[in-house]
């Protein structure tokens, strides 16, 4: 399975009724990775409007844990503006939903007013770094797809001083488009984790992702920062940046965490 828009092919239509056929090798903990159930219900919602319109921003609230198989999907535009549709995706399996996702997709306008988002500050050759393996039953199922270099920061568990990371990731085939954008940019595991000495659950239970400069293939290294603002009461905010090789900035992310520790 490529994790770019040939994921809308997974949908498929009988009297108005959605169905996603959910892959087996993508989980993550007791749940389906966060960044395909976003990225399906992404998929579908890219289905119901036209084509020229692209997607601006996600908000997904991941309510309860997602297994392999069919996931019913249950779309609705809210509103269709000349320029801007906002659509609604709920995500249900056996009958219970799982997902609400809340997407923004929107015509580019012409404009006279523009801010270059700024560098990042830092940098170093992904191809001196070296590959994060992937260990089954240690690290998520999903990390098998993807290819990680970290650069700074604590790993996980590592009883580290401070919530940041940054590296490199890429999907392993390449990927591509929005789909494969909002898959990097969940890929990477909360930066509080670091903190912690010994393995501990997580989840997310709301993610909210701003897509700007998408490309259409993935080819080479993508650079991702992340970092944790504030944590308090077992919930972390953490926010971060994907970078393509060019370094132009594809999209920004802010997730809720709970982290039972």
């Amino acid at each position: 399975m490529k994790f770019d828009h040939s994921l809308r092919e997974r949908w498929t239509a009988s009297d108005n009724h959605w169905s996603f056929d959910m892959p087996p090798g993508w989980m993550q903990g007791r749940s389906v990775f966060g960044g395909l159930t976003v990225a399906a219900a992404a998929g579908l919602g890219q289905l119901q409007v036209a084509a020229d319109r692209r997607l601006r921003t996600v908000n997904a609230q991941l309510l309860s844990p997602l297994e392999p198989g069919a996931v019913a999907g249950q779309p609705r535009i809210l509103r269709a503006g000349k320029n801007v549709s906002f659509v609604e995706v709920r995500l249900l399996q056996a009958g219970c939903e799982v997902a609400v996702v809340e997407l923004v997709f929107a015509r580019p306008r012409k404009s006279t007013l523009a801010v270059t988002p700024a560098r990042r500050r830092w940098r170093q050759d992904p191809e001196m770094l070296s590959d994060l393996p992937y260990v089954a039953g240690i690290t998520p199922e999903f990390t098998q797809h993807i290819a990680f270099r970290w650069a700074r920061g604590g790993l996980p568990f590592s009883g580290a001083s401070e919530a940041n990371m940054a590296g490199y990731c890429r999907f392993r085939p390449p990927s591509g488009g929005v789909e494969g954008a909002l898959g990097l940019l969940d890929a990477w595991p909360c930066p509080s984790l670091a903190l912690l000495e010994a393995p501990t659950p997580a989840s997310t239970v709301m993610w909210t992702a701003h897509l700007f400069d998408v490309p259409d293939t993935f080819d080479g290294w993508f650079a991702f920062e992340y970092e944790t603002v504030v944590a308090a009461d077992g919930f972390h905010t953490s926010v971060g940046k994907l970078y393509a090789p060019d370094e132009r900035l594809v999209g920004w992310t802010e997730q809720l965490v709970v982290v039972f520790a």
